[in-house]
């Protein structure tokens, strides 16, 4: 067994400490080279799939990243994963919201409008606040609560521009650095918009499948968010959205994948995001009366909870396992 790692913008080299750890066989490929399509092939014979990272903050980055993994699983017939189902979802909220609304999964209502006048015609109707997203973009980032019609119609003209979208400068994220804001302008969002239905929430649960494996903890407001708030509720998980995460899986074929839930006021459980790719930093993503674990399903007896750190570089170690799992099955 021999595993290709390719090469990425973000903290792929955890992958590389995960097959160290477990003793498997790697080697690192360049897939961001202008020759990526020979690195590929040099390897083509010696790997029997590939694990993936792909970047998170710029969505030309993103694009060419799913292109290249697209071509990967297509022309030279790798594995890869996290396998492109979930990929083509990480990190593109328009893909996320149509696969959601396919399989009648409870969510945030999500609407994705590709033209100013469908636009400008939802907002004159729409019951505010609601949330605007980026199709990119994690821990929070361009999220924009909106209040009012008039903040956003204000939007709008900035994606669209006032009359044309080819004179569009965007909608840019801000960002604080000496306590002065700098607009991101290389991540500017244009011609498309989204909103997303804005919930009164108690806290988000993250929910985690890896393989056989699953967490869960609580992702505490600041402010009105959840994501990105960096603060945490180590309570037991709701064995409901254990379920409600291995059916979204299971629809989906995903082997891995982070579902977060809303839990709002009214007790609702209502899908705000999922992500193939998740940050990861603690060796462990789950506490259950303060002793750290994970959740291990079978069908005879549901969850079982197996005390333990499983966490480590990044859940890149449980990737691994799951990966080379499923490539022993499939020989």
């Amino acid at each position: 067994m021999k595993l290709g790692i390719l090469t990425g913008y973000n903290d792929w080299e955890m992958y590389i400490e995960a097959c160290k750890e477990l003793k498997v066989d790697y080697t690192v490929v360049d897939i961001l080279s202008p020759d990526w399509i020979q690195n590929i092939k040099n390897v083509r014979d010696d790997v029997d799939g590939f694990l993936c990272r792909p970047p998170c903050g710029f969505q030309e980055h993103k694009n060419i990243y799913d292109e290249r993994l697209f071509f990967i699983k297509e022309y030279f017939k790798k594995p890869l994963y996290p396998n492109f189902n979930s990929l083509y979802i990480y990190e593109n909220k328009r893909n996320m919201a149509a696969f959601l609304e396919y399989y009648n999964i409870p969510h945030a209502k999500t609407f994705v409008f590709i033209d100013k006048q469908s636009a400008m015609s939802f907002i004159k109707t729409a019951t505010f606040p609601m949330v605007q997203k980026s199709n990119i973009g994690a821990g929070g980032s361009a999220v924009t609560i909106i209040r009012n019609k008039r903040q956003a119609k204000r939007i709008a003209n900035k994606i669209f521009g006032l009359k044309d979208g080819l004179l569009s400068h965007g909608l840019s994220p801000v960002y604080k650095k000496f306590g002065i804001p700098v607009k991101l302008t290389g991540c500017s969002q244009k011609n498309y918009m989204i909103l997303q239905s804005f919930h009164k929430i108690k806290w988000e649960w993250r929910i985690l499948k890896i393989g056989n494996s699953y967490f869960g903890h609580q992702k505490l407001l600041k402010g009105d968010k959840a994501s990105g708030s960096g603060l945490v509720g180590w309570v037991k998980p709701p064995e409901e959205l254990l379920y409600m995460a291995k059916d979204i899986c299971d629809k989906g074929g995903f082997d891995v994948m982070d579902v977060d839930i809303f839990e709002t006021i009214e007790g609702e459980f209502l899908v705000n995001e999922i992500q193939a790719i998740f940050g990861s930093y603690l060796p462990y993503q789950m506490k259950i009366d303060g002793k750290p674990g994970r959740y291990v399903y079978s069908e005879k007896d549901g969850f079982i909870f197996e005390e333990g750190e499983f966490n480590r570089f990044g859940s890149k170690l449980l990737f691994v396992e799951d990966f080379v799992s499923i490539l022993n099955k499939n020989q």
